[in-house]
């Protein structure tokens, strides 16, 4: 029987990673194999909030599309909306965050979340905060250092 393919949802932070060195996003030898790799409407949000430019913002809609085309846009629904408010008000309470601190977590819960109701792992370069969230609602995590 032939092994099952692996799940992925790449942070924001890998995402940029690549762009900062321009590396093509073909160059992800870091992702186990074979690996199905998944967009978060959350990262492109971000990714498409912080384009600086007309090129940029093509190139973001045509990855967009492609990941529509594929049925491979991962986007919270309204379970994953619900927790994620459970799990910023546990993070208030472990951590003491304030409501600055809990918006900055938002997205990175609304990932977290999305990508355990799918079975995914999750790539960050920004672990430590992904670590929190786990400590709260485990998912599949691992660090990367593009």
């Amino acid at each position: 029987m032939a092994a099952s393919a692996a799940k992925a949802i790449l942070d924001t932070s890998v995402y940029l990673s690549f762009l900062r060195k321009n590396v093509t996003l073909v160059e992800l030898t870091f992702l186990m194999r074979p690996t199905l790799l998944y967009m978060s409407s959350v990262v492109f949000a971000e990714l498409y909030a912080g384009a600086k430019d007309r090129f940029t913002i093509r190139q973001l809609e045509r990855v967009y599309r492609a990941f529509e085309r594929l049925n491979r846009l991962a986007i919270p629904d309204k379970q994953v909306w619900f927790e994620t408010g459970q799990v910023l008000q546990e993070l208030r309470a472990r951590h003491g965050f304030e409501t600055l601190g809990l918006s900055r977590l938002t997205h990175d819960v609304l990932i977290a979340l999305t990508a355990r109701k799918l079975g995914a792992v999750v790539y960050t370069q920004n672990f430590r905060d992904f670590e929190r969230i786990r400590a709260i609602r485990d998912f599949y995590l691992r660090g990367h250092d593009a």
